[in-house]
């Protein structure tokens, strides 16, 4: 079948067994046999948070509370920007919020506010590339959404968080282990969701402007402006930086275990220059529908000098991505007990990679991959009775890739697409007075993917077509021990389907395999919460989580070395992953503010093969980071550690391999200056360790980066 078949929505019989399969059955059919038990429909979905639940968009719908005539929950349904203190879209599930302020005293990034986030773990190459797992999973296996759109791609690789530039963010909310069933797609690790910074409030126009440099020649400059009139707002910004990045790192020229051949080296051929464009209006339509438009431009050059021991001085890559989006929201409907979001958008993203002198061995690359994606979306939330609010959300993905070449003639590799249809149903049912909350839901997904090769490719020799279909399922459930201490936790099932590399490989020593079936895991986590509300008290604000977790994972997608030399994808895997996560923050007296996280995880490969019983590779049994901040006047100082344990990086855990346990303290100072000017100072790694992630890829040494900005 084309890709024009496919995005037509013909569907053909499966050549992979996409039916439910058995223990998948049974699992279900007991799972909605629970819903009918406690008397829930099993259609619905929930969007309910403490003072109200937020599904994507940023609408509101608040728990009912009992009253001795109770009122209808339609009167709590209204739309709202995502302002409350927590904004998640599912109150059974355990969820970080991060927000601009959290970040407005320090010079960071993305993967560096997510390194200091529970459960989550960074995996850096120390240039432009840093990707995310969050309890043990794989890059692949956690969703990333920027203003409601995926990122994540069917032709491989997980997203890179460079291609997200802090700039404009005002808000990052991080899902452990279960993604609420307002998104579009689900994983087996969670979900990660950006959003860009927002309009201002009624009548005030607000600008701002800032510019940063540090050490290794990196420099930024950034602006934005936003404002509103009438019925609509706007929220405007650009952001641009590059960097020579060529810090020093100790070249153990690959024999970790003698010291006689180290020598300190410069890293060459890790520059970037990059540009960022992005912007959001609103519009109120109507009394009850608002308008949202969302778009958000990308481009980044760069080197890529491959590992500290063999760098490369010569490999190129370029991205670039392309993305908008519009949604509308209209509350108010059937009487006041409905609303209703529909959304529609576009991306494409580039890549292009050129590497003309790869060494004695590899031959010249040029490769040109060109990404288009789109989607509908329709959504809704009812209120049908005052303690309980169903939901539900269809969407329609389609995706293509256009894969080439350009040292082949022809240089067409092929076309890849894929289709995607979900339907999610929820139910949120409030209990007592709000003291329990029951959140059960359903996922149906159904895929068609097909390959069309191209006349330079080898891989596939015949056009192929894939159609399948799976249900996923979750439960959770909060329950409040009194006023400051909750119980929650969460049980389900999830997956990833498989993407097109690991599907038709390429012209090379990759070899694909069509009759790949998706990956799959059952996840359970329960948890206490325990939250001190403001007061005016030495101890003015505290919470702390303690949370068990345990994910067994199946069909995982492993590359295997066949005797011809090359690598060919192949259900293999299995693994368990447990662990606990705990944090802390508190607030004390007016100054000072303190944080601690820990993170601590066994990823064991169940295998069978030569591996089993062995911790998966890039999976530290510990992390842990603290953070402090002291207000001191106009001047607020601010403490971050992060620690992070062994970590292997290979099958068998060889120790010689290993990378080592690794702390790394940072530094900052932010002063409030007259005018609305204001200076941040930060200072990383300050003890200049050398260390090294991943496949023993270089980091930077203690950098120094200042940051002058002015908003009017």
């Amino acid at each position: 079948m084309s890709g024009r078949a496919l995005g037509g929505g013909m569907w053909r019989p499966t050549r992979c067994d996409g039916r439910t399969p058995p223990r998948a059955a049974w699992r279900l059919a007991l799972f909605g046999a629970a819903l009918i038990a406690l008397g829930f429909p099993t259609t619905g979905v929930a969007a309910a948070e403490d003072a109200g639940a937020t599904p994507a968009g940023g609408q509101t719908v608040a728990a009912a509370t009992p009253a001795p005539t109770p009122k209808p929950l339609v009167e709590t349904i209204e739309v709202h920007g995502e302002t409350e203190e927590v904004a998640t879209r599912d109150t059974t599930a355990f969820a970080t919020v991060i927000r601009a302020d959290d970040f407005a005293d320090r010079v960071t990034s993305v993967s560096q506010l997510l390194r200091e986030t529970v459960g989550v773990q960074m995996r850096d190459l120390g240039g432009e590339f840093a990707t995310v797992s969050i309890r043990g999973s794989t890059a692949e296996q956690v969703t990333v959404y920027l203003d409601g759109v995926p990122l994540n791609r069917a032709l491989g690789g997980g997203v890179n968080l460079a291609d997200l530039p802090l700039a404009q963010i005002e808000s990052i909310e991080v899902y452990r282990g279960f993604t609420p069933a307002a998104l579009s797609g689900a994983s087996i690790g969670g979900a990660i969701l950006i959003h860009s910074r927002a309009a201002a409030g009624a009548g005030v126009r607000q600008s701002a402007g800032s510019i940063a440099y540090g050490s290794y020649g990196t420099g930024e400059l950034v602006a934005s402006v936003s404002g509103r009139s009438g019925r609509g707002s706007y929220a405007l910004g650009a952001d641009g930086a590059r960097s020579q990045a060529d810090f020093t790192f100790l070249d153990d020229n690959n024999t970790a275990t003698t010291a006689s051949d180290d020598a300190i080296v410069t890293r060459v051929n890790n520059d970037f220059t990059r540009a960022h464009l992005s912007g959001q209006g609103t519009l109120q339509a109507s009394a009850r529908t608002r308008l949202t438009f969302t778009t958000d431009l990308f481009r980044r050059e760069q080197g890529v000098p491959g590992l500290g021991t063999a760098q490369s001085t010569s490999a190129r890559l370029i991205t670039s991505r392309g993305l908008f989006r519009i949604e509308s929201e209209t509350a108010g409907l059937a009487g006041g007990s409905l609303l209703l979001r529909a959304a529609g958008d576009y991306a494409r993203q580039t890549e292009a990679f050129e590497d003309p002198y790869p060494g004695t061995i590899g031959l010249p690359q040029r490769t040109d991959n060109r990404i288009d994606s789109a989607a509908v979306e329709f959504g809704g939330i009812v209120a049908a009775t005052p303690h309980q609010a169903l939901s539900f959300l269809l969407a329609d993905r389609r995706e293509t890739a256009d894969l080439a070449n350009l040292e082949l003639d022809p240089a067409g590799l092929g076309r890849a697409g894929r289709r995607t249809l979900v339907t999610t149903l929820e139910d949120q049912w409030s209990l007592s007075g709000d003291a329990l909350v029951i959140n059960p839901s359903l996922r149906h997904e159904r895929y068609g993917t097909s390959f069309d090769p191209g006349p330079a490719t080898g891989t596939i020799p015949e056009a192929f077509v894939s159609d399948g279909a799976h249900t996923t399922g979750k439960v959770g459930f909060r329950a409040r021990l009194d006023e400051r201490l909750s119980l929650k936790g969460n049980v389900g099932s999830f997956l990833r389907l498989p993407q097109f590399i690991e599907l038709f490989g390429n012209r090379g020593s990759v070899l694909g395999n069509p009759l790949l079936q998706p990956e799959r895991g059952d996840s359970a986590d329960l948890g206490i919460v325990y939250e001190r509300p403001r007061t005016k008290g030495t101890l003015r604000q505290a919470r702390f989580e303690a949370i068990a977790f345990l994910t067994r994972a199946d069909k995982l997608i492993l590359f295997q070395t066949n005797p011809q030399n090359t690598v060919i994808a192949l259900n293999s895997g299995r693994a368990d992953v447990r662990g606990v996560e705990l944090s802390l923050a508190l607030a004390l007296g007016a100054r000072f503010t303190g944080s601690l996280n820990a993170t601590l995880q066994q990823a064991v490969d169940r295998s069978g093969s030569f591996s089993d019983g062995y911790l998966l590779p890039g999976r530290p049994s510990e992390e842990m980071s603290a953070a402090a901040g002291l207000d001191l006047g106009r001047t607020r100082l601010t403490y971050n550690m992060t620690w992070v344990g062994k970590n292997y990086i290979d099958q068998t855990n060889t120790e010689s391999r290993a990378l080592p346990r690794r702390v790394v303290h940072d530094v900052a100072a932010d002063i409030r200056l007259p005018r609305g000017l204001r200076g941040t100072i930060e200072i990383a790694n300050i003890a200049d360790d050398r260390i090294v992630d991943v496949a023993r890829f270089p980091l930077p040494g203690r950098s120094v980066t200042g940051r002058l900005s002015w908003a009017f």
